[in-house]
């Protein structure tokens, strides 16, 4: 039963990122193994949009790691539990609370010793920069426990770079980028246990490098930005975007971008989708909106209003439309309500915002 719950969840998310997004772009899926036990590491920018998208388009069943003050809320709670998230504590939730996570360490250890995968974000916080930042040493410490017990483990560590056009703007479009495995028994050694951590964290750091957006200087990084979107990069394709970083210079000024001409028709369009979805878009902006106090949660929050929201104004509207209008008109006008939606999701307004 629970497992007919979860996948009844799983499709339920899956469904609603592809309707929340305007695409949803999946890169390198194919070269992940299948028969290894796997750590999959991913870049983190938006929250927890990161890993529900990696968790719906994974080709195994994902347990991940997540920061601890998400549990507070019960309710939140159960319903991370039934994803398999699990709770990681950090030095801000306080020093006693780090001694939880030696169990949460062993755990792990046991699920790789299952072949089971997680979902870990070795940078430890997220941020909507689009730069790798320094990476954590906690997820080596369950990677060589898991070692200790089993010498001969074949975990594989799989990189991940998640890019967004726009992380916080809605809708945006994605692209999650699967880099070639990492063997870890190639970098541990039992006697050199600060040179294995120093030379995974170094090794996983540089393929994140390339597999998103990654601007290291912090001075210019403003800049470089500009740059870039004058360029009218795609940053959603990350090796393009990063030679053309690397051809960044303090020569390279950047100019003022030309007005969109579709941003009139964009404006009213963006008018109807609101007006069509006023319940929904009033609980959002009046509401939930000034409640969201770090720009990185924006579009989890928006996304998780979606999730929730939606169903319930759908049943709602059914109902209300069935005892106006016969049946019939009753889908009709349900049906043609999501096609202008998906159309505009879609369709219109990736075109009309550029």
């Amino acid at each position: 039963m629970r497992k007919f719950g979860y996948l009844l969840l799983w499709a339920w998310i899956k469904m609603s990122l592809w309707m929340y997004f305007s695409k949803i772009s999946i890169r390198g899926i194919g070269q992940v193994p299948k028969n290894k036990p796997l750590l999959f590491l991913a870049n983190h920018q938006n929250a927890l949009l990161d890993a529900l998208l990696v968790a719906t388009h994974s080709p195994k069943k994902i347990y991940f790691l997540t920061r601890s003050d998400v549990f507070r809320n019960p309710i939140l709670k159960m319903f991370f539990n039934y994803l398999q998230m699990i709770p990681i504590y950090r030095i801000r939730d306080g020093k006693e609370a780090l001694k939880y996570n030696e169990a949460i360490f062993q755990r792990c250890s046991k699920l790789l010793q299952r072949g089971e995968a997680i979902l870990i974000f070795p940078e430890g916080n997220h941020s909507l920069k689009r730069k790798v930042r320094p990476l954590s040493k906690g997820f080596t410490r369950f990677l060589f426990a898991a070692l200790d017990d089993n010498p001969q483990l074949d975990v594989r560590l799989v990189p991940i770079g998640i890019n967004y056009k726009k992380a916080a703007a809605f809708p945006d479009k994605v692209t999650v980028c699967y880099g070639t495995d990492i063997q870890l028994l190639n970098y541990y050694d039992k006697d050199a246990i600060i040179d294995s951590v120093n030379s995974l964290k170094r090794v996983v750091h540089q393929e994140l490098t390339t597999l998103t957006t990654h601007i290291d200087d912090e001075k210019e990084y403003d800049d470089i930005v500009s740059y870039l979107k004058v360029n009218g990069i795609d940053f959603l394709d990350p090796e393009v975007a990063n030679k053309m970083v690397s051809s960044y210079d303090l020569n390279s000024k950047p100019v003022d971008l030309e007005g969109n001409r579709w941003s009139k028709v964009y404006g009213v369009g963006k008018v109807l989708f609101n007006i069509i979805n006023l319940p929904i878009f009033l609980i959002w902006t009046k509401v939930i909106r000034p409640k969201v106090g770090e720009l990185e949660f924006l579009s989890t929050v928006r996304f998780m209003v979606f999730l929730l929201f939606y169903p319930i104004f759908y049943l709602l509207l059914a109902l209300i439309l069935t005892y106006v209008l016969s049946y019939t008109w009753a889908l009709f006008v349900l049906v043609v309500h999501m096609m202008l939606n998906l159309i505009w999701v879609k369709l219109l307004a990736p075109v009309f915002s550029k």
